[in-house]
């Protein structure tokens, strides 16, 4: 019995198998970016919980205060209320806690994004073919590489357009820039660089640019940098399929991937069929 994969069922696991390495690579930075919302939120929320106990206090007098036909008790209830308004400021409690949920919505919202961008880019929907609009899953990639690239690499983006369409698998496409923010970040290493992320349109196709200040690649490597198992890094730093994947994937789209370096100046350049986007309703 022949047990061995056809191409495209070999192709499809060396594929997934690269986007999880990516993200073993960015595991870290995607937990320190749903550590902070989530820390956040808990410390808004114990705030609110204070803050509602006092809410309830202060109504269960106000209700006394009404219910109270004993002028004697009244009195009381008033001096009560007197001393916890001295002692809680009711009005700035009111308007913090509103400040608290807005903050913590906020922050729940972006952990559900980062969560929606996770599960886009690790579930593998090689037969899902669907409209994609490019610059929100740029967006999103970066959202996933962020921690990879705040500390040293100023991130620059210029669309020349509003909303740019293509017909793709999205989890592929993101592969291709998560590979491309990567080796940015790496070739720039632990200096201060810059990475700018270019969308145009030539000739009626998208021309997606993405161009690092790195350290560059050699004349004499650029030639088989497609090449599957070609890397120019050290041993255990990478597998040498990232490029030759998003080499693979561009073509599956109908494109075309090129590259241009020197020390200081990597360019690639991916070119990508445009159509026209879902119509708006007016």
């Amino acid at each position: 019995m022949n047990n061995a994969k056809d191409p495209q069922q070999l192709q499809q696991a060396l594929l997934q198998s690269e986007r999880m390495a990516s993200l073993g690579q960015l595991v870290a930075g995607i937990a320190h970016e749903l550590n902070n919302p989530i820390g956040f939120i808990l410390s808004n929320l114990n705030s609110f919980q204070v803050y509602l106990a006092i809410f309830t206090k202060y109504i269960g007098l106000l209700e006394q205060l009404q219910q109270t036909t004993d002028e004697k008790q009244r009195v009381e209830v008033q001096q009560q209320i007197a001393q916890l308004q001295a002692k809680e400021d009711i009005q700035f409690l009111l308007q913090d806690s509103a400040e608290l949920l807005s903050d913590s919505i906020i922050g729940a919202g972006r952990v559900r994004d980062l969560v929606l961008d996770l599960r886009r880019f690790s579930h593998p929907d090689q037969t899902n073919w669907q409209a994609t609009e490019l610059h929100a899953l740029i967006h999103a990639t970066l959202r996933l590489a962020r921690n990879e690239l705040k500390h040293h690499v100023k991130v620059e983006l210029d669309f020349a357009e509003p909303e740019l369409w293509l017909n793709a698998q999205p989890s592929g496409i993101s592969q291709v820039l998560m590979n491309m923010l990567i080796n940015a970040s790496q070739a720039i290493g632990d200096h201060d660089g810059t990475l700018c992320i270019r969308t145009l349109v030539q000739n009626g196709e998208i021309l997606l640019s993405i161009i690092d200040s790195g350290c560059g690649i050699s004349a004499d490597a650029l030639p088989y940098i497609f090449d599957p198992f070609f890397t120019t890094k050290e041993v255990g730093a990478g597998t040498g399929l990232g490029l030759s994947i998003c080499h693979s994937i561009v073509q599956q789209h109908g494109g075309t991937i090129s590259v241009q370096s020197t020390p200081g100046h990597t360019e690639f350049s991916i070119r990508l069929p445009r159509i026209v986007g879902p119509v708006k309703p007016s």
